[in-house]
């Protein structure tokens, strides 16, 4: 199979029958490494491992062309329970009017 059809694979073994999306797995690898995303370390007694999977993506120009080929490696944290598999989470995103209030207090110096 060398021509992927305008339907995402669902699954890796779907995925591996093409090369450009084995490319786009690859650079998503090397992304995560890049970034230390992960950390590896011992499972505490008791406590489950979060399980992950691939997602695929073909990104489409205006005008109906295939643009690019994305994968992505995603955890699915959403099996995990607060105060049982985590005690606090963090997620570093700006609200739009926090950073209206910053360019106006900057403009104003």
């Amino acid at each position: 199979m060398n021509e992927l059809s305008k339907d995402e694979p669902t699954n890796v073994s779907d995925a591996l029958k093409y090369q450009v999306l084995k490319d786009a797995m690859s650079d998503e690898y090397r992304s995560i490494l890049k970034n230390n995303v992960w950390e590896i370390v011992t499972r505490p007694a008791g406590k489950f491992v979060v399980s992950s999977k691939w997602l695929f993506k073909i990104k489409h120009a205006a005008h109906g062309t295939i643009e690019k080929h994305k994968a992505k490696f995603i955890a699915r944290g959403f099996l995990q329970k607060e105060g049982i598999d985590y005690e606090e989470t963090f997620a570093p995103v700006a609200r739009y009017t926090s950073v209206r209030a910053v360019f106006a207090i900057a403009a104003t110096k």
